[in-house]
């Protein structure tokens, strides 16, 4: 299995998943990488605040940095070498790169196809309604999810009925 490090700017927490209107990208990225963890993925987050050292620590990251400095990052590296920078990349793109490709997505069923540890929903093993989500539907989904993360937090397209947009709320 390949070893995964992201490179982030600096933030005020080691998430950047903080204060009242966290950017939906942090969440998003956060999520993902605690499901491809949960799967055995090498992944590992070094902010620009808290982990500076591993800046320096990478030829490549530390050549990145002394080029396009810090606004171009999230950086992304993969066995070493720059696989992606300017973006976070996607729980697919993570999943090829971790090289656990059969693995469920978000697309294969609410929380991934899988029952969060709390219960058989992915709200935290509350069932909100009667989809398959568990989720809600419309203004139902946001006033249940109400910004609380379930044990697996995943985004689900609002096409698919459950009612959480893509915000990963479930």
């Amino acid at each position: 299995m390949s070893t995964i490090h992201v490179y982030e700017p600096a933030m005020c927490c080691n998430t950047g998943v903080c204060g009242p209107d966290p950017a939906q990208e942090l969440v998003q990225f956060t999520s993902d990488l605690a499901a491809l963890k949960g799967l055995g993925a090498d992944i590992t987050r070094h902010n620009l605040t808290n982990d500076a050292l591993a800046f320096t620590q990478a030829e490549p990251v530390r050549a990145f940095m002394q080029t396009a400095g810090s606004a171009g990052l999230p950086l992304t590296t993969v066995d070493g070498a720059v696989v992606l920078t300017g973006r976070y990349p996607s729980r697919d793109e993570l999943t090829r790169y971790a090289g656990l490709a059969d693995a469920p997505t978000a697309g294969a069923g609410c929380c991934g196809g899988q029952a969060d540890a709390a219960g058989s929903s992915c709200c935290g093993g509350e069932d909100k309604t009667t989809d398959s989500c568990g989720c809600g539907s419309g203004d139902q989904a946001e006033s249940s999810c109400g910004g609380s993360q379930a044990a697996e937090p995943v985004a689900v397209a609002a096409s698919s009925g459950c009612g959480c947009g893509s915000s990963g709320c479930c």
